[in-house]
């Protein structure tokens, strides 16, 4: 019993060691998109901004499957063949600046809001059309979110997508 659970043990430490992502993370992407999302709004709540995935309108709820194929620790386990990475890629280069353009104005109207009704004294029935662009910019990007989950559905074998849910899916049990 001792062997099987040593063996079974090892294995998982050599297969978590040998895990790697299909793509390293860019760090000047990542610094030009913390530097298009600015500064948080003094009133956010959370610990660190996450954006641009923080101004979507289901932003906790759905998984974000581009980056989880393409960065997450264990995304070769996809096994994605050269076509499919390089139609993921593709999505990546055009979904994430068009995201973050939008994650962008979004943020603006919602500090807009946030300085109207805070510091300039504004009613709250005048903040009302404001509300409901911010309002219709989320659900758009939202929208889109919904697209791309299903054209990477399409791109991925019925198989490489359960697999990409489950990475996907960190409290999943």
């Amino acid at each position: 019993m001792r062997k099987i659970l040593g063996t079974s043990l090892a294995i998982l430490l050599t297969s978590t060691l040998m895990a790697k992502p299909n793509l390293q993370m860019n760090p000047d992407s990542m610094k030009k998109l913390a530097q298009l999302a600015g500064e948080p709004s003094p009133y956010y709540r959370g610990k660190k901004e996450d954006f641009p995935k923080d101004y979507f309108l289901v932003g906790q709820n759905l998984p974000f499957l581009v980056g989880t194929a393409l960065f997450h620790p264990n995304s070769d386990k996809l096994n994605l063949t050269k076509e499919q990475l390089d139609k993921l890629i593709k999505m990546k280069d055009t979904i994430v600046p068009a995201s973050a353009k939008m994650a962008k104005k979004v943020k603006g109207m919602e500090l807009e809001l946030a300085k109207n009704i805070v510091e300039n004294n504004a009613t709250p029935e005048s903040q009302y059309k404001l509300v409901d662009e911010i309002a219709k910019a989320k659900a758009d990007m939202t929208k889109a979110h919904l697209q791309c989950i299903n054209d990477v559905k399409h791109i991925l074998t019925p198989e490489q997508f359960k697999t990409l849910i489950e990475l996907a899916s960190p409290h999943k049990k």
